[in-house]
């Protein structure tokens, strides 16, 4: 047999194969991401994600390793500028004069146990676990008990991407309950209010937030010259605003990437002042750790000591968006990221200024600044307005993460939504949102001009 002979057999074989395999050509497999996480859904020609009749619905991502790590120092970005700045006003709120010493302790014990029992405890240890595929956020719950109750009509395009949950083997209260809420339109109207509003107070501060934190950012530049006009202010602000708007486009992963580096700077800064503080003043201000002195505290000043809560509360004023925020940072991570690190940077803050005002009673109007160690005024006063600057991201990034959750049950119209991660699937961009937003902080901003009158 030729050569040519053998060479004619070996190219019609092939051919027989190639023939063979593309009328018996099996799917080709889905592309997976890294381990760990959840497909995301597939972009139509528009760039937007599209919906596939026969994917199974979206499941919740749980990330470990650099990747948790990863939206842990995201986290510290966007969630933690609101009630990580709290340090700058949260005395001078509680106090109208020069507390004395056991009322110090007494304000200083509410503080350290408030801060204990309603982020660590309640919020980070039990309010983040009710969660709905990984959503947090008041309408979370309710659209967590949708899945298990028919109370909400559902848009058809949205409805292939639910999963119902509905158990049949619940014992007879349990399915009485379900029952009820199934047949009863007053109930159903009341959980739709309850939740419709929580997030509309929500969102509201989406509005405040920017323009209080920015605002008063730039009122603090008065520390160093008098002179300057409310008129300056008032532009500057504006100028700040529109540009954090701007940047929303870039996303959460990358916005909290760049702003991290602020916000852990300056609870570091917190931190360190507040161990240079102890060491150097009054320790004895650790005996506020005992819970008795924040009871003898509103015991000895009865109805004044309760309307000083008013003041206690800015401790924790933000914790709203560890759960709102949730969808785009994971449970864990956020439980790593405050747990670990804001959690005790913000206790030691408040420890040391306490520690300063026991032996200058009148440092209580300017808490942070009155208790700077020398030479490090100027410093921290640029970190402080770039931390109060970076606060405006907490509700923003929330009011996306909220506004997302009642466009899928159906409660706001059908809007854009840019998935900005390929990775982390919940963080979500809406142009629409994000310029009404900015319109209503300027002009919010514009119509108040400082911090006094938008707090009133």
């Amino acid at each position: 047999m030729s050569l040519c002979q053998v060479l004619r057999d070996l190219l019609s074989f092939n051919r027989s194969l190639d023939a063979r395999s593309s009328t018996t050509k099996s799917p080709s497999p889905k592309r997976s991401g890294p381990p760990g996480l959840a497909r995301l859904p597939e972009k139509g020609d528009d760039g937007e994600a599209k919906l596939d009749s026969d994917a199974d619905p979206p499941k919740k991502q749980v990330f470990t390793g650099r990747y948790l790590f990863w939206l842990a120092y995201q986290s510290i970005g966007v969630i933690y500028g609101d009630i990580g700045t709290s340090p700058l006003y949260v005395y001078s709120s509680t106090f109208s004069s020069s507390p004395s010493h056991d009322d110090l302790l007494g304000a200083l014990s509410l503080i350290i146990w408030t801060v204990t029992l309603m982020v660590s405890v309640k919020y980070v240890l039990i309010v983040l676990y009710a969660d709905d595929e990984g959503e947090g956020g008041t309408f979370a719950i309710y659209s967590l008990l949708s899945r298990y109750a028919i109370i909400v009509r559902r848009d058809p395009r949205e409805e292939r991407s639910i999963k119902m949950e509905r158990e049949g083997n619940l014992p007879t209260t349990s399915k009485y309950t379900r029952s009820f809420l199934e047949r009863s339109m007053v109930m159903q109207t009341l959980l739709k209010t309850v939740g419709v509003l929580g997030v509309s107070l929500v969102m509201s501060d989406g509005i405040l937030t920017p323009a209080q934190s920015v605002l008063g950012a730039i009122q603090g530049l008065r520390l160093v010259d008098e002179s300057i006009t409310t008129a300056t202010i008032v532009g500057t602000s504006c100028a700040i605003l529109v540009l954090l708007f701007l940047i929303q486009p870039f996303g959460t992963s990358k916005i909290g990437s760049c702003f991290a580096p602020i916000v852990i700077l300056w609870l570091l800064l917190n931190f360190s002042f507040g161990i240079y503080n102890l060491v150097e003043h009054d320790h004895s201000v650790l005996k506020a750790l005992s819970p008795a002195f924040a009871g003898q505290y509103l015991v000895r000043n009865k109805t004044h000591g309760w309307r000083s809560l008013g003041g206690i509360l800015l401790a924790f004023t933000g914790v709203e968006a560890l759960f709102a925020d949730m969808g785009a940072f994971s449970r864990r991570a956020i439980q790593l990221s405050w747990l670990c690190f804001a959690y005790p940077c913000l206790l030691m803050a408040y420890i040391g200024q306490a520690s300063f005002i026991s032996d200058y009673p009148e440092a209580y109007s300017n808490p942070f600044f009155n208790a700077v160690p020398p030479g490090w005024f100027y410093p921290s006063l640029c970190i402080a307005v770039l931390a109060a600057v970076v606060a405006s991201q907490t509700m923003i990034t929330a009011t996306f993460q909220l506004l997302s959750q009642i466009i899928k049950l159906s409660y706001f119209p059908q809007i854009k939504l840019v998935h900005t991660s390929k990775i982390f699937q919940n963080q979500i961009y809406i142009p629409w949102v994000n310029w009404l937003l900015m319109v209503g902080t300027i002009v919010v901003t514009v119509a108040y001009n400082n911090t006094t009158k938008l707090g009133g």
